[in-house]
């Protein structure tokens, strides 16, 4: 029933494939097997995409209302437990696993040895919304009703290359820059990717990437400029920053959220606390005016 909602969700086997962080075949081998089982035909394979049938829109309404019950029922459970023990699902992004999150991990592992930390860089609103995760630390410019937290910092931008890559350029200049790496479609609703969009020129991009770590990793290499999180490009001093007034004005938000069910359980309590004051302590560091980090209080 997972997978016929993926798909029910994502129209195709390759985007259900990534929320479920399983191979697309997996996926349609599962709703292969289900529709053999029950003599059903879920969904018409069209060149646009998987649509429900008029059988799969029927089980699709009672896979919605099973779904919203366990998940209710999970949450009020999960919400009564006072204990500093447990497992702790965190989802987050491949930026923060890539900068400065592992030592507050690891910071917040010492003080709680009996909180065993699961993480995922999946997506947070899918993992929240199906209590496939208690807490997300996220970056975006807003986030769902339904979820409660804080903004513990602002995120700034900045452009980023090689120092060798700069002086093969000829100048740093984003007008003048000739070879650019870049967001692809899925990173399309960013801020910073609009700003893109409308000042870099096609035949002036030499890559685009699923992920702001794989720009960064090219544009270390020299493959290409990069429009990164200064928590990201100054996390590796191998590179180096370009200040642009124009992208002064771009900010996201860093966020600690979780359910309003789970703000009372303790693991969870405890985690969102300790999280949120690292991360705000490190405000300048998000905004770009500090260079370096030391992501942990002293103890």
């Amino acid at each position: 029933m997972k997978y016929v909602l993926a798909v029910a969700e994502h129209k195709t086997l390759a985007a259900a494939g990534r929320a479920m962080r399983v191979n697309h075949t997996t996926v349609l081998r599962r709703i292969n097997a289900f529709e053999h089982n029950y003599g059903l035909r879920l969904f018409e394979r069209l060149p646009s995409g998987y649509a429900l049938t008029e059988a799969g829109d029927e089980l699709l309404k009672s896979a919605r209302e099973m779904q919203d019950i366990i998940s209710r029922l999970e949450g009020t459970l999960t919400g009564k437990d006072l204990r500093l023990e447990g497992n702790l699902r965190v989802t987050t992004c491949d930026t923060l696993m890539g900068s400065v999150l592992p030592e507050i991990l690891a910071g917040f592992s010492r003080l709680y040895p009996g909180i065993t930390l699961e993480l995922t860089t999946g997506s947070f609103v899918t993992d929240l919304a199906q209590r496939d995760a208690h807490v997300a630390i996220r970056t975006a410019d807003d986030v769902p009703e339904s979820l409660i937290g804080k903004r513990t910092a602002d995120v700034a931008f900045a452009i980023y290359a090689s120092p060798q890559l700069i002086e093969q350029n000829g100048a740093a200049h984003p007008e003048r820059i000739r070879r650019w790496v870049v967001p692809d479609i899925t990173l399309g609703g960013m801020a910073v990717s609009r700003w893109q969009r409308k000042h870099i020129p096609e035949a002036a991009i030499a890559m685009r990437a699923d992920s702001l770590v794989s720009l960064q990793r090219a544009a270390l290499a020299g493959l290409g400029f990069a429009i990164l999180p200064c928590y990201l490009g100054s996390s590796d001093a191998r590179l180096t920053k370009i200040e642009y007034s124009e992208l002064g004005s771009i900010r996201t938000g860093l966020w600690v959220l979780t359910h309003e069910d789970l703000r009372r359980t303790a693991r969870v309590n405890a985690f969102t606390g300790y999280a949120s004051r690292e991360l705000q302590r490190l405000g300048s560091f998000f905004l770009g005016r500090a260079l370096t980090y030391n992501t942990l209080s002293p103890m």
